[in-house]
């Protein structure tokens, strides 16, 4: 059973897509912890949810966004970002007080606070659409990956580990 902070986060979210004119579908699901989980409970392909990584650098958060079948490599964001300061992985307070309108560990591509600069995989490129949490570990958004893109103006850089 959602809360109503869960039905609220997942409202918002929907409505800036609907303000928006993007084509999206809601996809509901059983509660899960992990991306792979997330692909599993929808039904599709790890490579075809996009999981997003919050990142601190020293210029603010980056959210890199890598396909649930892969891991972020670090030292690439670093490279592709171009800054000379060590990257690393926002702690789960840093995360509560950046995001407080999204659960811990579903912060989507775009939305919630801005400024922070979006990196998305070019393995991502490769899918017409693709599945990512939308605040929420108990629904998700399908969407085309161009809208994903656009909606967070997003970099496309080599980011994941071999």
């Amino acid at each position: 059973m959602q809360t109503w902070e869960e039905d609220t986060m997942i409202s918002a979210f929907v409505n800036e897509l609907t303000a928006k004119h993007v084509d999206y579908t809601v996809v509901p699901h059983p509660r899960t912890e992990t991306a792979r989980a997330e692909a599993k409970a929808v039904g599709v392909a790890p490579h075809e949810v996009a999981k997003t990584v919050v990142v601190v650098t020293d210029d603010g958060f980056i959210r890199a966004v890598v396909p649930a079948s892969q891991r972020l490599d670090l030292h690439k964001l670093r490279e592709a970002v171009g800054t000379i300061d060590k990257p690393r992985l926002a702690t789960e307070a840093e995360l509560s007080a950046a995001y407080p309108g999204f659960e811990l560990g579903a912060v989507p591509p775009f939305g919630g606070p801005s400024g922070d600069r979006v990196f998305v995989d070019g393995r991502l490129t490769w899918e017409d659409e693709v599945v990512l949490e939308a605040g929420s570990h108990s629904e998700s958004i399908k969407l085309h990956l161009g809208d994903l893109l656009r909606l967070s103006g997003a970099d496309v850089a080599d980011i994941s580990a071999d």
